[in-house]
């Protein structure tokens, strides 16, 4: 949603109605190597997903390929670095669910994998639900949180939203297309046209162009991301994002937890991406994100600016005073 191009869909749609003036002889030797490269990777993806490609659909994951090798790289290059951070998480999210392996691949699409990413219709997080749906699948959203953008819990979501539309529907690339449109619009093209296949959808141009063309950008960024040196691209050198959790008083700023665990501020951003304010909630006790190994300092210097407050005269300390909202004059939040 977040990072799909309007001028990609306009190369997109031009290539397809006009695909032999388009190419010389060795460009359209280089389609049939992308196709048979494509054909031969795609025997690892869910064979409902595969089975009966029509022709079509071979060449706009052609187009796809080259699109996110040539105009795209750069973007396509850090995706790879970043969602290198998550994936194994959402594999193991993925597989408690019984959910294909593949379809972690996903979250490049939705937003290259950057839990702080929102998209023009509101759509938040590494997995870009909207807040309805976010709710509806167990997601806290308030002035404090929004776990849309927890990597984690979002993933969790995600997780239980692909089941139930594959539940639905009997087919993993209707269940795509309505991760991406919505099963309540799906289901109003189904009932409408009495149709029973996938095929039946997109064809039917009952949807938009963005839910058409995004089952081949999935199979094409899933080529790429399966084996990025074959189609030029470097393997990632980032590690997964390993963390561990600490329970915190509510109300103190992620700066302060940064200095106490001699922890980078950005990477304490990217770990708690859901709270909003950068804040832990106040009139809480919260699981605080932190890299691992980090969790003994922060407790111990968190300990000394406990005793610290104790001991000293509040009134002579130097404070932050931060209003909260209007529905919460009546409460001040101390930042120290």
């Amino acid at each position: 949603m977040y990072f799909r191009s309007f001028i990609g869909i306009v190369f997109f749609l031009f290539f397809m109605f006009f695909p032999i003036q388009l190419m010389s002889e060795n460009e359209l030797l280089d389609k049939e190597f992308y196709q048979q490269e494509a054909y031969e990777a795609f025997g690892e993806l869910p064979y409902e997903v595969i089975k009966n490609l029509p022709p079509d659909i071979n060449t706009q994951v052609v187009y796809f390929l080259k699109y996110y090798t040539n105009e795209k790289r750069e973007v396509v290059n850090r995706w790879l670095a970043r969602c290198s951070l998550f994936l194994p998480y959402f594999r193991t999210i993925f597989k408690e669910y019984g959910i294909p392996d593949d379809l972690v691949y996903l979250a490049f699409i939705e937003s290259g994998c950057n839990p702080f990413a929102t998209s023009p219709a509101g759509a938040a997080g590494i997995w870009q639900f909207m807040e309805a749906t976010a709710k509806r699948y167990g997601l806290k959203i308030d002035y404090w949180i929004d776990e849309r953008r927890d990597f984690i819990k979002s993933t969790y979501a995600a997780a239980k939203y692909l089941k139930t539309l594959y539940k639905i529907f009997g087919d993993w690339r209707i269940a795509i297309a309505s991760y991406n449109l919505g099963e309540n619009k799906i289901k109003r093209v189904l009932e409408a046209k009495n149709f029973i296949d996938y095929w039946q959808i997109i064809n039917s141009k009952e949807i938009p162009i963005e839910t058409m063309i995004y089952l081949p950008q999935w199979m094409a960024i899933t080529l790429i991301a399966k084996d990025p040196e074959k189609y030029g691209f470097s393997i990632p050198e980032n590690k997964i994002l390993d963390y561990e959790e600490i329970k915190v008083n509510g109300g103190i700023d992620l700066k302060v937890f940064s200095v106490a665990g001699e922890i980078d501020y950005d990477m304490l951003l990217l770990l708690n991406a859901e709270l909003r304010r950068k804040i832990t909630p106040p009139e809480t006790i919260y699981n605080l994100k932190i890299p691992y190994g980090k969790k003994e300092i922060l407790e111990k210097n968190l300990l000394s600016l406990r005793t610290v407050k104790k001991e000293k005269d509040f009134a002579k300390r130097k404070i932050e005073i931060v209003t909260l909202p209007e529905e919460n004059l009546s409460k001040k939040l101390v930042v120290f």
